[in-house]
């Protein structure tokens, strides 16, 4: 990286490189590590405090440590998962959205049409596998919907239905109130709380209630809580509680990333930087 263009041109012209750029810290083009190769390097301060905040969330969050996952990205909601209940992170990992769905084929329930032909269309079925394995594992740690919300115009619009009354012949748009008062529980009982993806179709009235719930039973617990997935964010910010989260990532995939026990090229490259400035100054001083 540091004999590419860009840094070869760039560097000269600089005395120092702050990366402030949290949010690509999982990238790792020359103008993100390059740079770090050849010039004094430190991270930014939103960069600190998010570094921080996950680290928290990582290596030393106050249990019992809840993790809510939900949203439609489950390659995301499976990698965390994986890493937080294997490492013993996550006291509880209290699914929904398609995540939580996929959960429930793991246990041979017949979801409907609808929802099964969403999850094949957007090639989720070899997820329902890895789902299965962590059921086995982690049966007593993992939660998933007990009932869901589905639009029937002829009732009126929102009706929720139990698992009993599955198959649906509607897609299953959000989670039920008794889900709903099941993971609230849960919540309000944590010392952390890691948000990524919401719980239904939030954009949309007749789905909006679980995100909501959840996300404001979130913002008025007593523990802990972070929050971080654009669609995460942007539910927070419609219901009116982003500023009562705990912190706010901005960091979408580098979030991930870290949280599912990968290394982050920006962070690494910053660490070495560290390292020769140590090095360095040690140098200097003998």
């Amino acid at each position: 990286m540091a004999c590419t263009w860009l840094v070869r041109c760039l560097a000269p012209l600089a005395d120092l490189y702050v990366c402030d750029a949290i949010a690509a810290a999982h990238r790792s083009s020359p103008s993100l590590v390059g740079l770090a190769e050849v010039l004094p390097a430190a991270g930014g301060r939103l960069f600190v405090d998010e570094l921080n905040a996950l680290t928290r969330i990582k290596e030393s969050p106050a249990q019992p440590c809840v993790f809510l996952l939900g949203g439609s990205r489950i390659a995301d909601a499976f990698s965390m998962m994986e890493q937080v209940l294997r490492e013993g992170t996550a006291h509880r990992v209290l699914t929904s959205g398609l995540t939580g769905e996929v959960m429930l084929l793991a246990w041979g329930t017949c979801l409907g049409e609808p929802t099964e032909r969403l999850i094949r269309d957007k090639g989720l079925e070899p997820f329902v596998q890895r789902a299965r394995s962590l059921l086995e594992a982690y049966s007593e740690r993992i939660l998933y919907p007990s009932d869901f919300a589905v639009e029937r115009a002829d009732r009126g619009g929102r009706v929720e239905i139990g698992l009993e009354e599955l198959p649906a012949s509607e897609l299953l748009i959000d989670v039920g109130s008794e889900t709903i008062g099941r993971y609230v529980a849960e919540i309000q009982q944590a010392a952390t709380i890691f948000v990524n993806g919401p719980a239904g179709i939030y954009e949309q009235p007749v789905s909006a209630l679980g995100t909501q719930a959840l996300w404001t039973a979130v913002a008025g617990a007593p523990g802990y809580s972070v929050i971080g997935g654009g669609d995460s964010v942007a539910a927070a910010a419609r219901f009116g509680v982003r500023e009562r989260m705990g912190y706010v990532c901005t960091a979408g995939g580098g979030m991930v990333r870290f949280l599912s026990g990968q290394e982050l090229p920006v962070v690494e490259a910053l660490k070495r930087a560290a390292r020769r400035h140590v090095a360095a100054r040690q140098g200097l001083a003998q």
